[in-house]
């Protein structure tokens, strides 16, 4: 993006102008930018849905539900922290550093390496007998903000900041939230606390991401009231929820978009908070309602069993 503020520290520039000069004009090049793609895609939005999915709806549902959680209370405070700082993007700011992966918003924190850090510590705490999940906890957010520096996404203080983001977040739901007798008391103060980027926050990140932490703890009160889905054993059943899952969520995200979209002009306030809804509706229908369906899911079997 062209608007914003231009500031970094000289190591910045040319650390990145380094990272995508090696291998310049030789395979080792090509395989590095495909890496870090690989290693930038583990941070994004629909890796995060589908872990959290997979837990949620297939495993264990409180795990699943601190692991949304952390990505909530993480995606919120980047979304108003970018707000702030408004900073450029390295691609944008110096004509020595290309872009390899499409990206937009501003850069200041790097929304992937607080995605990553409170995704992945976050499950690998909550499977903390699975030891592999530990090296995963570690190095996917290091190799993950690695390669937002090297697409030209970011800024190296960019993602210094994110991991910490990130670890805040795990930590605020690991040690804060997960010891209360009633952890609504934390998502209200996140809640409160958040709704104070509509007064200032005019990019689609920031809506984006509250509109999901607000469908998110609806979904949730509305399950453990009136759906109180099973969890299964089964990591075929758990896996085919997952996949509905997702696909429901860009159909129903979409079908929503056709229906409030076009009330509001784009960039306009109304247009943001349009978003919210659309993503509060979302996240609300998939975490709270959809798990009804799961009750279907013995009948069909048993009858697939008799046939």
């Amino acid at each position: 993006m062209n608007d914003g503020v231009v500031w970094f520290m000289p190591f910045e520039e040319t650390l990145i102008v380094w990272l995508q000069q090696l291998g310049a004009g030789t395979l080792l090049q090509t395989v590095l930018i495909m890496l870090n793609n690989f290693f930038s895609f583990l941070g994004e939005e629909i890796i995060c849905i589908g872990i959290m999915g997979f837990v949620y709806w297939g495993l264990d549902k409180k795990r699943g539900e601190r692991i949304g959680a952390a990505i909530m209370l993480s995606t919120v405070s980047i979304g108003m922290l970018k707000n702030i700082f408004s900073r450029v993007r390295p691609w944008a700011a110096s004509q020595d550093i290309e872009l390899l992966r499409e990206v937009d918003g501003f850069s200041f924190p790097s929304g992937h390496s607080a995605n990553c850090t409170a995704l992945y510590p976050t499950t690998a705490y909550e499977f903390r007998k699975q030891k592999w999940l530990r090296w995963a906890a570690v190095l996917v957010p290091l190799l993950c903000g690695l390669s937002r520096c090297y697409v030209g996404a970011h800024w190296p203080t960019d993602v210094i900041v994110g991991l910490c983001v990130g670890l805040a977040a795990f930590a605020a739901v690991e040690f804060g939230m997960a010891r209360l007798k009633n952890r609504y008391v934390f998502y209200l103060a996140l809640i409160v606390v958040g709704a104070a980027g509509i007064l200032y926050c005019r990019t689609n990140d920031y809506y984006d991401s509250f509109g999901l932490l607000v469908g998110f703890v609806l979904g949730r009160w509305f399950e453990e009231k009136y759906t109180r889905f099973e969890n299964t054993a089964s990591p075929a059943v758990a896996l085919l929820r997952t996949v509905v899952g997702g696909g429901l969520f860009l159909a129903v995200s979409s079908l929503i978009k056709l229906a409030i979209g076009g009330i509001f002009p784009a960039g306009t306030q109304g247009y943001l908070l349009m978003r919210s809804v659309r993503y509060a509706l979302t996240v609300f229908l998939l975490v709270g309602v959809y798990p009804y369906a799961f009750r279907l899911e013995k009948k069909l079997f048993r009858k697939g069993s008799a046939d």
